[in-house]
């Protein structure tokens, strides 16, 4: 709420034009505006970027003030209005721009000759008030003019729900009209079948009427009555041109397709002005009257309507020839406009069907061919690990004999070639295992057994079998902090994926590199970090990074299949847990493995 506002009174304020007003205004160095009795600006006069808001300036009031006051200003313009008497607030709370101003605002209400409408002058200045003086109207005041304008607000939502109140009766009245108006439509239509037989009837009685020559003034005026109400209860617009292409006879409807008059009747039908843009109508009529065939057209009028225009034969019924033409003009305008939506909603429909129809064969393809590749795929690597693992078996037992041999008889560069078949052989059997791991993964049949596991001898462990395969020099540091050394995971899928780890840091980092291996037990999860100085992953490669197959480009002439990420980053997932990485290019790279710690319901 504003503080420091005071209210005071006068008389309204009358001046001749609203040019006068600007001019004693500006004149008088005032600033404010005029406005109407909704507070819609109408005129400003005087610096007016001091009180209001500049940016995106619109007429009305409340929006180029704060909401505060606006809101107390809507409530005095109402207390203005209602008793024809100036208010003044005084310091009232401007804050634009970070900067506070105490502003002094006169609302009067004012006129000008020859204007009945309620409007309103707002005069802003800056106030010379010690802001921390006290308020000299009570908060009272202010509660009464907000539950008066309040109150104001109310009845016009009163009046506005009347108001509402009565449009949906006249809708519904509307509705109603509408709805007989149909039922009338129907009858009429029925009415004119009824026309069309009744015509023929008298068609007949005409024929026989001339041949037995009592044709007489009743059945004349009969004829006559039923053409006219045909022709009032006709919708459509119709002319009648005899055989000389004179006007005779039009429906009431044609009259505001075509320009006709009264005075048209027996005219010729080119001279007669249309709204319709054919110009072939009078050859279209000469043609049916010499073939006696229907011509039916299309044509636009000047408002842009499309009309059907039919153009038949009228045909003597006594001697069969043709008399003359009947024209007959039937709005199709919305009939056009739903006919190209349908159009154009066919042709995408049937361009979605298509399209559909080939996405589909080609999923079924590729399915297809992804289920005989997968089906190759395992077949593979089924026999791969059969046929490929007795001979390594074999080899490796045949190196670790000549290996002892060598050491026997001491002979150095024998030791050196069995080192190296056997890092080979290892090599191999690793590259076997990956492609069985990912193969049984695929295949879904590794189901992960969980039980609890001591962290710190389980990671010893890892840490002294992968120290005796590091490079000269390499140090592999392990350290543990936490909360405990106990955790529930499966050992048999963590070791794998940590070894396959370390052995990434390894084989990717220098001689005398240090590779950190760290474990964390926290209240909610176990956390391990290996972390190296090696070769680092190009950032271009790490969106790719835990794809099968997919090694980096800078790994150059290293051995390794692409499969062990992928086959860690599925393990970890296995045992509900998260993987993720940092790396600088030839600076290194950290893989971080995070568990839940708490879930027991997973022991088998």
């Amino acid at each position: 709420m504003q503080e420091n506002k005071e209210i005071v009174t006068a008389t309204p304020l009358a001046l001749e034009t609203k040019d006068d007003q600007t001019f004693l205004l500006e004149a008088a160095g005032l600033t404010g505006v005029c406005t109407n009795q909704y507070l819609t600006v109408l005129k400003a006069f005087g610096d007016t970027s001091t009180y209001l808001k500049n940016e995106n300036f619109n007429f009305d009031l409340s929006d180029l003030l704060s909401t505060e006051v606006a809101m107390l200003i809507k409530a005095v313009a109402y207390k203005v209005l209602k008793s024809n008497q100036k208010i003044t607030l005084s310091d009232l709370n401007f804050d634009f721009n970070g900067l506070h101003h105490l502003v002094n605002v006169v609302i009067s209400p004012y006129s000008t000759v020859g204007h009945k409408n309620q409007q309103l002058l707002i005069l802003f200045s800056s106030s010379k008030s010690n802001p921390r003086s006290k308020s000299i109207i009570g908060s009272g005041d202010l509660r009464q003019l907000s539950m008066e304008y309040l109150s104001s607000l109310e009845q016009e939502l009163i009046e506005v729900k009347n108001n509402l109140e009565a449009a949906y009766e006249l809708v519904r009245s509307s509705n109603e009209n509408i709805q007989s108006f149909n039922e009338e439509l129907q009858s009429a239509n029925e009415e004119m079948q009824s026309s069309n037989e009744e015509l023929q009837s008298v068609n007949e009685e005409l024929q026989t009427v001339n041949k037995e020559q009592q044709q007489t003034n009743t059945d004349l005026s009969k004829s006559n009555d039923d053409l006219n109400n045909y022709f009032r209860s006709n919708t459509n617009g119709q002319l009648f041109v005899d055989h000389d292409l004179l006007l005779k006879r039009y429906s009431p409807s044609a009259v505001k397709h075509i320009n006709l008059q009264e005075s048209d009747i027996g005219r010729p039908l080119a001279h007669i002005t249309t709204n319709i843009k054919l110009e072939t109508l009078v050859a279209d009529v000469q043609q049916v009257m010499q073939n006696g065939q229907t011509i039916i057209k299309e044509a636009e009028s000047s408002d842009g309507k499309v009309y059907q225009v039919t153009t038949m034969p009228y045909t003597r019924q006594n001697t069969g020839k043709t008399d003359g033409a009947i024209i007959s003009f039937y709005e199709i305008t919305e009939l056009k406009k739903l006919l190209a939506a349908l159009d154009i909603s066919n042709k995408s429909l049937t361009d979605s069907v298509a399209a559909i129809e080939l996405s589909r064969e080609k999923i079924s393809e590729s399915l297809e061919k992804e289920k005989q590749l997968n089906l190759l795929k395992s077949r593979f690597v089924s026999m791969a690990s059969h046929e490929f693992k007795t001979p390594l078996t074999s080899i490796q037992l045949s190196t670790d004999l000549i290996g002892r041999i060598a050491a026997e008889i001491n002979h150095p560069a024998l030791k050196k070639y069995t080192l190296t078949i056997k890092n080979a052989a290892k090599n191999l059997t690793n590259i076997l295992n990956d492609f069985l791991s990912l193969e049984l993964l695929e295949t879904g049949k590794i189901k992960p057994i969980f039980s609890d596991i001591d962290v710190i001898k389980f990671a010893e462990e890892i840490t002294e079998d992968m120290q005796s395969l590091a490079k000269s020099e390499q140090q592999i540091v392990y350290h543990h902090t936490g909360v405990g050394r106990m955790a529930i995971f499966n050992p048999s899928l963590l070791k794998n994926s940590l070894i396959n780890l370390i052995s990434n840091a390894i084989k990717y980092s220098g001689p005398d590199s240090l590779i950190e291996f760290c474990t964390k037990i926290t209240k909610s999860s176990l956390i391990i970090t290996i972390k190296d100085n090696g070769i680092g992953i190009p950032k271009t490669d790490q969106v790719h990074l835990f794809e099968a197959f997919f090694r980096a480009h800078n790994t150059g002439n290293i051995p390794g299949t692409g499969l062990g990420l992928n086959i860690v980053s599925r393990y970890t997932a296995l045992m509900n847990g998260k993987i993720k990485f940092l790396s600088r290019l030839n600076k290194g790279t950290s893989f971080i493995l995070t568990f839940p710690i708490k879930h027991n319901e997973m022991i088998k």
